[in-house]
């Protein structure tokens, strides 16, 4: 499936670059997780346990934009990798798809076919 292969390319840069990544609940973290993130992963109300290079990747929505802006006016732009987000956003959006969580759903999708 096209769209794991684009993010399994992503992820492994990530987990080359980045030393943590913020999402927004369980599921996000389960999806990066079945990607292959080896970082650490914080849900958005733990900032105070951040630590390095940082990506954010809350869902493409209103509300997932609004949280990567709090979080970004809270910990400064500067530890923060901003690409990741852009790459996730859209290779989803190509597929018809705005939240992080969607992943988890295409990957059991993708492997209940084989």
């Amino acid at each position: 499936m096209e769209i794991l292969e684009e993010l399994k390319d992503v992820i492994e840069k990530m987990n080359r670059e980045i030393d943590c990544v913020i999402v927004e609940g369980k599921n996000d973290k389960v999806a990066l997780e079945m990607l292959g993130l080896k970082k650490k992963i914080l849900y958005h109300f733990q900032l105070e346990k951040i630590e390095g290079k940082v990506v954010i990747l809350t869902d493409f929505d209103r509300e997932g934009n609004r949280i990567a802006k709090e979080i970004t006016r809270k910990i400064g732009e500067k530890r923060i990798e901003k690409i990741y987000r852009e790459k996730f956003r859209k290779i989803l959006k190509k597929f018809g798809r705005n939240d992080i969580q969607s992943i988890k759903n295409l990957i059991e999708e993708y492997y209940s076919k084989i």
